[in-house]
């Protein structure tokens, strides 16, 4: 009876780690921050491979009195900036990481939006399919507006202390 006792604990101790231990069906997805950040490097990888971009033949094509030679984006920014590459990667991952937690700030208000577009979506509905007001025609003599309702003789926020 022990052994049949401590092996269905063990199988119990095995499943509930199993649980515990989230697989990929398990996890949770990335915030909106990760994944950007996640693709900087590549965005990073690209501006470099702009940078590389030959422009002498445009060059050559626009002013063809001047020959250009080899002349890429790299070299046209180096000439007046010499720290340009290492701005430029800074620049890069600090817009990500920026625009990560603007991500992420929109992530969160995600639900309250849903909430009041949903609501919006409703009132213009109910706006739309309501039966339209009376037409007035000129010469029409029109009924005064109701009276407002008498305040609530309780109201504690009352502006003048009715």
């Amino acid at each position: 009876m022990r052994k049949v006792l401590i092996a269905a604990t063990a199988a119990t101790a095995v499943t509930a780690a199993t649980f515990f231990v989230a697989g990929p069906a398990f996890a949770q997805p990335p915030r909106p921050s990760e994944q950007i950040q996640d693709y900087a490097p590549a965005i990073d990888r690209a501006a470099d491979a702009l940078l590389n971009v030959d422009l002498g033949p445009v060059l050559d094509a626009a002013d063809p009195y001047r020959r250009h030679h080899r002349r890429t984006l790299r070299d046209m920014a180096r000439r007046n900036d010499p720290d340009f590459e290492r701005r430029m990667h800074a620049s890069i991952y600090g817009t990500a990481d920026r625009m990560g937690r603007a991500a992420d700030a929109f992530a969160a208000a995600e639900p309250a939006l849903r909430r009041a577009f949903d609501q919006f979506e409703h009132d213009m509905a109910a706006a739309l399919y309501a039966p339209p007001p009376p037409r007035v025609r000129p010469g029409d003599r029109l009924a005064p507006p109701p009276a407002p309702p008498p305040p609530d003789q309780d109201d504690d926020d009352a502006p003048f202390g009715n």
